[in-house]
């Protein structure tokens, strides 16, 4: 026989486990419920209705008095509902539902679970600085401008980096990868110091999530670097040209870059080479990395296009000298010239920019041949003149002269005619004149055509000579000079 109190004790075991207001019952709780209750079976069976009577308005009293103080909570709610009947079912109940949250262990599932933390926010370390690794760059030259000074380039960035809370237990989950969508987790933001037009998108919708908590993504980059390229030695230029590549830092916290290797693809991109890329940080700075490009000009296209037009055309300039200066052709060749080469000047502005640290030396090549063929043209103007009227004076003063000179031979020779008359002389007389008059004006053009063409000797052994000189100074400057730019000057 049980007793009162000892039947009132075990029963009220039963039915007070865990009931806290606020608190729910875990599961060690309700296996520990169905333990006492299987053992309490018998003991609250065999008492009388008189206990069990008490034992009930003992326990209705203690539930209105945790009722008072706080609403129900589940623990309580299970303990008022915890019959001798119902106490092994809702234990089953609670291994089914442990068994349900651990069987899912599925690809998606864990992908799920991932997403469901919600890691938009860079992972907070100890230290505040998150290390990121690029362990590859893929560089790739688009296109240089050399009106503008830009150059554009495309760069597939490796991206690598930990996240604590994005790892699981793999004893669990029996996955060493999964992939989740790079929209819902946060990914690291590059930028480009010295970029004029920067745009960055994802190579991939996903991103690939190690269990260790390790993350791997690609990102494409466009930029466009403002680069001063030194264009002194144009056609034959080459220069270096930096991308600065970094993230986000401030007072002790943000990101770090770790850098690994650079390869190039597709090195040839119109009229320029990429000869090399290589990765540097000015001053040993972690802060300030960058990509040093090294570009070489493919001088094929411009020398024959625009040089070997600027030497023929002097050499034609040069050889024009050979006709003849009386008629008009002399001048009417050279004037087709000077055009010819006003026509490749404006390519040329087209191509070069209008100033800059270092001036292409190929400006002032056209400029200087510009100035001899004009100065050549005038030269040949003035012997031509020279040698057909032996003055450099105006037409209308030589022309005033020249009548001036008729009319005197005019009453010279109405005087003869008089005096021929009075005397009558033949006309024999007057056609020996007349020859006399024609052989002293070709005598005397032949002597302005002898002094002209001296002074034409004279001129164009001072043209060739002025273009050798020019020849050997500008071949000294082209090849024997460098102008030097510091392209990292962004920075200070």
């Amino acid at each position: 026989m049980f007793s009162w109190k000892t039947s009132v004790t075990k029963c009220s075991r039963a039915a007070f486990i865990r009931v806290i207001p606020g608190v729910a019952l875990t599961r060690e709780d309700m296996r520990r419920q169905v333990v006492i209750t299987k053992q309490l079976k018998g003991g609250c069976a065999g008492m009388r209705p008189m206990d069990h009577s008490m034992l009930k308005c003992l326990f209705s009293l203690l539930l209105l008095t945790v009722s008072a103080a706080d609403p129900p909570s589940n623990a309580a709610i299970l303990a008022s509902e915890m019959t001798p009947g119902n106490a092994s079912n809702t234990a089953s109940a609670g291994q089914a539902a442990n068994t349900a949250t651990t069987s899912c262990t599925t690809r998606r599932c864990l992908a799920s679970m991932l997403i469901a933390k919600e890691a938009l926010s860079q992972p907070q370390s100890p230290s505040c600085i998150s290390k990121i690794s690029v362990p590859l760059i893929v560089y790739e030259t688009l296109s240089v401008d050399t009106k503008d000074l830009r150059f554009e380039s495309q760069l597939q960035v490796m991206l690598s980096w930990e996240d604590p809370d994005l790892s699981w237990n793999t004893s669990v989950y029996h996955h060493h990868m999964v992939v989740l969508p790079v929209s819902k987790i946060w990914t690291p933001e590059l930028h480009v110091t010295n970029g004029v037009q920067t745009t960055i998108k994802h190579s991939n919708k996903d991103l690939l999530v190690h269990s260790n908590g390790t993350i791997e993504h690609m990102v494409i980059m466009n930029t466009v670097v403002g680069c001063e390229v030194n264009l002194y030695n144009y056609p034959f230029a080459s220069d270096f040209c930096p991308i600065a590549i970094n993230v986000w830092a401030l007072k002790g916290c943000g990101m770090f870059l770790n850098f690994g290797a650079v390869s190039t693809t597709s090195a040839n991109r119109g009229d320029w080479l990429t000869e090399d890329v290589k990765l540097d940080a000015k001053g040993g700075r972690d802060d300030r990395n960058y990509l040093w490009v090294s570009l070489k000009m493919r001088s094929e296209n411009p020398f024959l296009s625009l040089v070997l037009p600027s030497i023929l055309i002097i050499v034609a300039d040069v050889v024009s000298f050979a006709l003849p200066l009386g008629g008009g052709e002399r001048i009417s060749f050279k004037v087709t010239l000077v055009l010819s080469f006003i026509m490749f000047l404006i390519i040329l502005n087209d191509l070069l920019p209008g100033g800059g640290q270092c001036s292409p030396i190929i400006r002032k090549h056209f400029c200087f041949c510009l100035v001899i063929l004009v100065l050549s043209t005038l030269q040949s103007m003035v012997l031509t003149r020279l040698a057909k009227c032996g003055t450099l004076w105006p037409c209308s003063l030589s022309k005033s002269k020249d009548s001036l000179l008729k009319d005197t031979d005019n009453e010279e020779e109405s005087k003869s005619d008089i005096k021929a008359s009075e005397d009558e002389n033949t006309a024999l007389q007057k056609v020996v004149k007349f020859l006399n008059k024609m052989a002293a004006q070709d005598q005397t053009k032949a002597i302005h055509h002898r002094f002209a063409n001296k002074v034409d000797l004279i001129c164009f052994c001072i043209y060739l000579t002025v273009l050798i000189v020019y020849a050997v100074v500008i071949l000294y400057f082209s090849f024997g000079s460098r102008c030097e730019i510091n392209q990292l000057d962004f920075w200070s």
